[in-house]
């Protein structure tokens, strides 16, 4: 089933995309330089891509692996951008998904913790709980929610927390700015 009419039809209220405050989005463009030329159309899980990811409740964190770790079991946190291989995610089609690899360790991203419980690396296998959802769109400054295949929860920032250094975890969909995430060319 094409990913937006199930996303849409399974959510209590809709998740989609947010804007980005200005505010935020002046703060994000600081800390990363993005050509124009990288700019793209509308992502697909017909088509990858590589970005930062970037909560939509805070202003400039991305997301890490936590102490540059390349190996499995490393949480995935929010930090401050560092320009750091860790801090980069390549979205690779699977079917309908996308398996979310981190560029420096090569890992996937694995939600099969259950609901509050981080989201680790671990070695690439094609199991559900690495396959992801989502409709973000590279450098268009709107965060959308990223959902997890295998357990139908979506990736948060534990808490709600603006600090840096926080856990992303798995949990049930709030449509909390939490929940969403925007994604800039790496």
């Amino acid at each position: 089933m094409n990913y937006n009419l199930r996303h849409r039809a399974r959510a209590t209220g809709r998740p989609g995309l947010i804007r980005r405050g200005t505010a935020v989005a002046a703060v994000a463009a600081a800390a990363i330089v993005v050509p124009l030329a990288a700019t793209s159309a509308s992502a697909s899980a017909a088509t990858g891509f590589t970005v930062h990811l970037s909560p939509n409740n805070t202003s400039a964190l991305m997301l890490d692996i936590d102490g540059a770790s390349g190996s499995p079991g490393a949480d995935l946190i929010d930090w401050v951008y560092n320009g750091g291989e860790n801090q980069v995610f390549t979205f690779e089609p699977d079917g309908n998904y996308y398996e979310i690899v981190n560029q420096y360790s090569g890992l996937c991203l694995d939600g099969s913790g259950g609901a509050g419980q981080p989201i680790t690396q671990q070695y690439c296998d094609g199991s559900a709980t690495q396959q992801w959802a989502t409709d973000l769109v590279p450098n268009n400054l709107e965060a959308y929610p990223i959902e997890n295949a295998g357990t139908g929860l979506y990736m948060d920032v534990n808490g709600d927390s603006p600090w840096e250094g926080t856990d992303i975890i798995t949990w049930y969909w709030n449509g909390g700015a939490n929940q969403y995430f925007a994604a800039y060319a790496a």
